[in-house]
């Protein structure tokens, strides 16, 4: 088997002519390999964006659910305040069978914390990182809002169960509580229209129309028994 040594050129023009073949295909090369990542890099933004927007459009369904609530949340505020002037140290009259509370539901973010963790949100634009890292900030806010209104509701339960009048200590403590109540109301009622402003410009909406309000636990009778309540609501974790 012979082996043929490359020919050496016999001019600079030939030489050149080598060399420029040479560099071109290295070009070319290097082009394809960039294009071939490129393309992959797009198929992966694609792939988190997916997954992020998805995430998201179930919070905004959330936020929309507990909004959709407001009106429940602002009559039995009202109706506990009046009840509660009324008593004085007393009992409460009519004796009061249901306080329930405002829908809740935690927010996912387990998605968008993946693709941050991952860098695969750095393959977003500039103004896509911010827009999503601003709407799942607020959907902590509001996550964290929807936890203390909880906190009070639990709180101006007791009256579900207080057996007779209520004295000034109780009084202080639920009149706190109510208050306490009545300021989450507001916050998450502004901090969910930031919310749904923020999905909109990204072109995000939940897939399914709010819950029906008056299938919200705030929403039945002060005078309903618990016992009906639960049956009415049929929740299969119960209620608190």
């Amino acid at each position: 088997m012979e082996i043929h040594k490359p020919k050496a050129a016999h001019s600079w023009r030939e030489f050149a002519t080598e060399i420029g073949t040479i560099v071109i295909g290295v070009l070319i090369a290097l082009a394809a390999e960039q294009a071939v990542e490129a393309i992959h890099e797009h198929h992966v933004a694609e792939e988190a964006r997916r997954n992020v927007r998805a995430e998201a459009a179930l919070d905004v369904g959330f936020v929309q659910g507990r909004l959709a609530a407001n009106a429940c949340v602002d009559q039995r505020i009202e109706d506990l305040q009046g009840l509660l002037a009324r008593a004085g140290d007393g009992a409460p009259q009519p004796r009061i069978g249901w306080v329930g509370h405002p829908p809740t539901t935690p927010m996912f973010t387990t998605r968008w914390a993946s693709a941050t963790a991952s860098g695969r949100n750095s393959l977003f634009s500039a103004d896509e990182q911010d827009r999503y890292g601003n709407l799942y900030g607020l959907f902590a806010r509001f996550d964290e809002h929807q936890s203390r209104e909880q906190a009070a509701w639990a709180r101006l339960r007791i009256l579900e169960t207080w057996p007779g009048p209520l004295g000034p200590a109780l009084r202080l403590e639920l009149a706190k509580a109510l208050q306490e109540a009545r300021y989450e109301a507001w916050d998450l009622r502004f901090g969910g229209s930031v919310v749904l402003q923020q999905a909109k410009a990204l072109g995000i909406m939940s897939a399914e129309d709010p819950s029906d309000p008056s299938l919200a636990a705030i929403c039945l009778p002060l005078s309903t028994p618990r016992a009906e309540a639960l049956a009415r609501l049929k929740r299969p974790m119960g209620e608190p």
